[in-house]
């Protein structure tokens, strides 16, 4: 899974600067290994299938893989304990 490029969107990238400075220090070395390959989530499960998980603390990286152009899509940037439930809906009422 070597070198792939983030592709980070805005709202993610607002999410990032709100974090409090630990857990953004731990979130950019997570998105950092995690676009070296030296790192690899968890696949989720139901509605979320197709996206993986990564944690970091008590917060969670939601990405998809885009192997074809080698670019990792983060989705969402979260506390654990709302993060699925705000991608659940996301996905819900794009579809």
């Amino acid at each position: 899974m070597a070198g792939y490029r983030p592709d980070i969107p805005p709202h993610v990238a607002e999410v990032i600067r709100q974090l409090p400075p630990e857990v953004k220090r731990g979130v950019k070395s997570a998105l950092r290994a995690l676009s070296e390959g030296s790192a690899v989530g968890v696949p989720l499960q139901r509605e979320l299938a197709g996206f993986l998980k990564y944690r970091v603390k008590r917060y969670r990286i939601v990405y998809a893989l885009d192997r074809k152009q080698r670019i990792i899509r983060i989705v969402a940037i979260g506390h654990r304990r709302g993060v699925y439930e705000e991608l659940a809906d996301f996905v819900r009422r794009s579809r």
